[in-house]
């Protein structure tokens, strides 16, 4: 019996270190990461990137947590950018669909926060550098990557005036506009992350560059946009 119990202290007290190990990980606010994205700030208008008369728009709804949208984001969006936004052929629209955190009992709700913090960003001109700092710094979903403390860190990352934007977080209107677009997109049929539409083509779910560049591609020559594969 007596081993019995010392055998359970021994994993108890592994269970305890290896959760002391990675804990920290989710509320780290000293050493993010940094963002290799790309963008063009001069073609920025909000939430929107590329020219007001590029032929081919593309909508995406995402939610910060979602692993998914990270991935479309750092590894798919910046070809776009680079082969189409910059050439004036594209131009990306940002639309709030934070889904994740309604998954969890916390009253504080990462994805909506998150986004209401890249809504304040957005009143100092610096909404897609804390975009793609948010998705750059993803820790799961519901465990504390965009917790308060992290999300102020990252604002402090992308150079915004902390104060400032405090308080428009303070205010709550931003939340409730996040909550508001999530609400419309899910009346408009989304309920996955990402969604996304060229010229009204849907698209739900990560695709390469490659594929959704033959899409773009054929919307800006005025053919019919191919369904996705």
């Amino acid at each position: 019996m007596t081993a019995g119990f010392g055998l359970i202290g021994i994993v108890l007290i592994g269970v305890l270190l290896v959760m002391q190990g990675t804990a920290p990980k989710s509320i780290d606010t000293s050493n993010l990461n940094a963002s290799v994205v790309q963008v063009p700030v001069d073609l920025a208008d909000g939430r929107t990137l590329g020219k007001a008369d590029a032929p081919v728009t593309l909508d995406v709804w995402s939610d910060y947590q979602c692993p998914v949208c990270g991935q479309f984001a750092e590894l798919v969006e910046p070809s776009l950018i680079r082969t189409y936004v910059t050439s004036g052929t594209l131009r990306i629209v940002n639309h709030d669909a934070a889904f994740q955190g309604q998954r969890s009992s916390s009253p504080f709700d990462e994805s909506v926060e998150a986004a209401a913090g890249a809504r304040c960003a957005l009143d100092q001109d610096l909404y897609w550098q804390y975009n793609n700092l948010l998705f750059a710094n993803q820790i799961g979903e519901n465990q504390g990557a965009f917790n308060d403390a992290r999300l102020r860190a990252i604002a402090t990352k992308a150079g915004l005036d902390i104060a400032a934007w405090d308080a428009c977080r303070t205010t709550g209107e931003q939340q409730a506009a996040v909550r508001a677009e999530t609400a419309a997109a899910v009346k408009a049929g989304v309920n996955a992350t990402p969604t996304m539409s060229i010229n009204g083509q849907v698209v739900v779910g990560l695709r390469s560059a490659a594929q959704l560049g033959a899409m773009i591609e054929a919307a800006a020559a005025g053919d019919p946009v191919p369904s996705p594969s």
